[in-house]
């Protein structure tokens, strides 16, 4: 069971979006949209309403797909729509800076929420931080997830996985809003009541030192951890390296990239 991170995997707004252009020619149209009836972009349900995020979604989902995922696509339109705005801000997590932060993070009031930008993806390393299946449903690795605080007051998350070379696209979560002020308490917060947060329990986790998210409130830890080590640690943002395409390897990003590297100083 590979843990890569190695390059910049494909993401999931690459996935999302069925040509090169598609963003560059289709989200301006949501931006003149809400202009015009003075809607609110930063409301992921406001969001939802504009007709011509409607459009898109109609072009995005296709006919055959069940319609009960339009929650899942509405939400995942909405942070590509701020990923692109922002002018695709993604960085990558080296592994040992998720080992790092499975057992450090931040005292409750000891740092003051801060982001490294409005809307952005971070992504983790391939298969090292697993989503555990229910009956019937096998695990889920998790590729990592997307951010957008575009008002600067209310963080929106939503957690990508199941990403695979086998299989066409992918899985998302949407997390719900959060009130930025309460990030902090999130990074300091024991989530489960008995055992260590984070501990993995699938076949092989010990030997390959596997982690799990098992709750919401768990991937809320975590993505919060991730910001208090870009704020505390800000030598800690390196220059990515490009990877090329193989047989063996996971397919590639198209988009530049940063990499998270381990700091302890």
């Amino acid at each position: 069971m590979p843990i890569h991170d190695a390059y910049a995997r494909v993401t999931p707004f690459e996935l999302l979006l069925p040509e090169e252009g598609f963003g560059d020619e289709r989200f301006p149209l949501i931006q003149e949209e809400a202009e015009e009836r003075k809607a609110d972009l930063t409301d992921p349900e406001g969001f939802a309403l504009l007709s011509q995020v409607g459009v898109i979604l109609r072009v995005l989902r296709g006919e055959d797909d069940d319609p009960s995922l339009i929650h899942q696509f509405g939400a995942l339109l909405f942070h590509a729509f701020h990923f692109w705005r922002e002018g695709h801000p993604f960085l990558q997590l080296e592994t040992g800076v998720v080992r790092y932060l499975t057992q450090v993070g931040p005292k409750t009031g000891k740092w003051s929420p801060s982001l490294p930008g409005p809307a952005g993806y971070i992504q983790l390393p391939q298969h090292l931080v697993w989503i555990p299946g229910g009956e019937g449903t096998p695990p889920e690795s998790l590729d990592g997830f997307f951010w957008s605080a575009p008002d600067g007051e209310n963080l929106s998350l939503l957690i990508a996985m199941g990403i695979r070379k086998d299989r066409p696209g992918l899985s998302v979560v949407p997390l719900p809003t959060l009130p930025l002020t309460a990030a902090g308490e999130w990074a300091a917060l024991q989530v489960r009541p008995d055992g260590g947060d984070f501990q993995s329990s699938l076949p092989g986790s010990d030997l390959e030192n596997l982690y799990a998210v098992e709750a919401g409130a768990e991937a809320v830890k975590m993505i919060m951890r991730v910001f208090w080590y870009l704020d505390v640690f800000p030598g800690c943002v390196a220059k990515g390296i490009q990877g090329s395409e193989a047989d063996e390897g996971p397919p590639v990003s198209t988009l530049g990239y940063r990499r998270i590297v381990l700091r302890e100083d």
